[in-house]
């Protein structure tokens, strides 16, 4: 509906005066918090609002991950984000990879409990039509007797696929990113917009914009950075680039200043300011928002009381023993992992677990107090090489907080004590008595020891991939995205409970002992302990006077001569 403006010349070129808000990668960040940072939605339209006022026209819009990603959304499958965005205003979004995770019909529910067009018009149908009702917005914006023609698209980098669950997109094919926003920049311009304004969620936003003319402005997502730059097109012009942070830490607000000439040319010029968590105090909240954010959070409380599977024994998330050891809860959760994606491995930070699981039924709150934060699954490649070297780190993080633990003193305990690793997928042996860099002594999968050279693909939570604690994680390309961790967990709680039973009484981690072994001297008999026990070292059984005997004979008849090593079944 056209929006008519209440100033203006009436001769000579026109200023329109367009006001944009821009979010990306919200990932359900809907409520304020101040310890994140998070701005918050209801503070977020307060701002929109302020921002907007006595402007010729607005929009309000997103580039995508946004339904996805905290309790308050999974529980109801993102509908919470998506009432939210409706009491905000939004116009349209492209869609990130994670909004894909309750399904693609779930997802075109979604927009249409927000109001709001979702733009992602390179994504089609197995007969070719685009998959979502509408490939563009056009707002038209009347001041002074002109109108003003903004188009909107979407596009979503064909990557996306591949970093969601299979069946969340099953049937549906991701075009090529440049090729279609080449064509739907040329048929918004055929069809008389004067601005094309383009949404997407792709990988290198820059390096798509570079490549296609005819859009005047990028509002880019998925990349978790604050962009504002300008990028030159194949004929020679320029466009615009920006994304705005993500969480909800920082809101993009954009001035689009449009001077149509007397003869309808447009010339558009662009200024992006943020607004961060500390200025964002500076706004109102919208009561509004404020009210249905209220409602959500009430509703929730009935869904986290709902039973989601049954376990047979009490599942161990107690602060100082998932971090000095392996547990139960530890196994489940990592095969929840493994269960999900189909890695080879899969390991969770000590840090990521924050609560244990009594004994019976377990609930969907019971899950969301073991995992609160919202992360979701990654998978990468790593060597059998590099797999070692995290398990040696981690023994070592563990050795720091066994110490802490013992000193009784909480200063102790060391700043990375949550980067303790639970593991899942192998059998590892080990020896905490070695040195560093030889304390693993075996790594199973499967009764196979690792190929060092080999590349297994192991699932993580996104914040372990990233951790400053394991560069070998950290520096490895990601292979595939999954939903979140306590999504993951419930899916395994449903399989049942002899599910779980098997789970929990893995031992995936054993303490063996390794003694060095002296010339000429009967080597120590290898005892294997499970993790967290003691170890105790057994004295090499003594050769009786008939081994002695034997062994005198043999060096008589061979004519040898010098010493004679006893080794008496034992294990080098």
């Amino acid at each position: 509906m056209p929006v008519q403006a209440q100033d203006g010349n009436a001769s000579g070129s026109t200023i329109f005066d367009v006001k944009i808000v821009h979010t990306n990668d919200i990932h359900a960040r809907v409520e304020e918090d101040d310890y994140n940072q998070v701005i918050g939605m209801d503070r977020l339209s307060g701002i929109a609002q302020t921002f907007t006022e006595g402007a010729d026209g607005s929009l309000m819009l997103d580039s995508g991950d946004t339904f996805h990603g905290q309790p308050i959304a999974t529980i109801v499958k993102g509908e919470s984000v998506a009432k939210l965005m409706k009491a905000c205003g939004y116009d349209a979004m492209t869609t990130g990879n994670h909004d894909w995770s309750y399904g693609k019909e779930s997802l075109k529910e979604l927009g249409g409990i927000a109001n709001v067009k979702i733009l992602s018009g390179n994504i089609k149908n197995a007969d070719g039509t685009s998959f979502f009702d509408t490939d563009e917005l056009v707002k038209e914006i009347t001041k002074n007797g002109k109108t003003l023609k903004i188009g909107v698209f979407g596009v979503s980098d064909p990557e996306m696929k591949n970093k969601t669950t299979p069946s969340n997109v099953e049937g549906l094919d991701f075009q090529d990113a440049v090729a279609y926003a080449r064509k739907e920049a040329a048929a918004l311009k055929a069809e008389g917009c004067d601005v094309v304004i383009a949404l997407s969620h792709t990988l290198d936003p820059k390096s798509v914009a570079a490549q296609v003319d005819g859009v005047d402005l990028w509002l880019c997502g998925h990349e978790h950075i604050e962009l504002s730059e300008s990028v030159t097109t194949p004929d020679g012009s320029t466009t615009y680039v920006s994304e705005s942070g993500y969480y909800l830490n920082t809101v993009g607000l954009i001035d689009l200043n449009c001077t149509m000439d007397e003869d309808g040319s447009v010339q558009v010029d662009y200024e992006k300011t943020s607004v961060d968590y500390e200025e964002a105090q500076n706004y109102p909240k919208d009561a509004s928002v404020t009210a249905v954010l209220d409602t959500i959070k009430a509703e929730n409380e009935t869904a986290l009381n709902r039973v989601i599977g049954t376990s047979p024994v009490e599942l161990d998330g107690v602060w100082e023993h998932i971090r000095i050891g392996q547990t139960n809860l530890g196994n489940v959760i990592t095969d929840a992992y493994l269960l999900a994606t189909g890695a080879d491995i899969a390991f969770e930070n000590a840090g990521g677990i924050r609560a244990s699981i009594a004994v019976g039924t377990v609930t969907y709150g019971d899950v969301i107090n073991v995992s609160p934060y919202g992360n979701y699954v990654v998978t990468k490649k790593l060597t059998g090489t590099q797999i070692k070297e995290m398990l040696e780190t981690s023994l070592t993080i563990q050795k720091n907080c066994i110490a802490a633990n013992d000193s009784g003193e909480w200063d102790a305990w060391p700043n990375d004590s949550g980067s303790y690793l639970q593991v899942g997928g192998i059998t590892v042996r080990f020896d905490p008595a070695q040195p560093a860099g030889e304390r693993v002594i075996s790594v199973q999968k499967d009764g196979q020891e690792l190929d060092d050279t080999k590349e297994y693909t192991v699932a993580v939570n996104n914040y372990l991939a990233g951790s400053d604690s394991y560069p070998q994680l950290a520096d490895a390309a990601k292979v595939g995205e999954y939903s979140c961790c306590e999504e993951l967990l419930i899916q395994f709680f449903e399989q049942g409970s002899d599910a779980v039973t098997a789970s929990a009484t893995k031992q995936n981690m054993i303490q063996t002992t390794k003694e060095t072994v002296k010339p000429e001297q009967p080597e120590a008999v290898k005892t294997e302990q499970e993790s967290g026990t003691k170890t105790s070292v057994k004295s090499p059984k003594t050769a009786d006077s008939n081994e002695l005997f034997c062994w005198m004979i043999l060096l008589l008849l061979s004519g040898g001569a010098g010493s004679i090593c006893l080794v008496q079944g034992n294990k080098r």
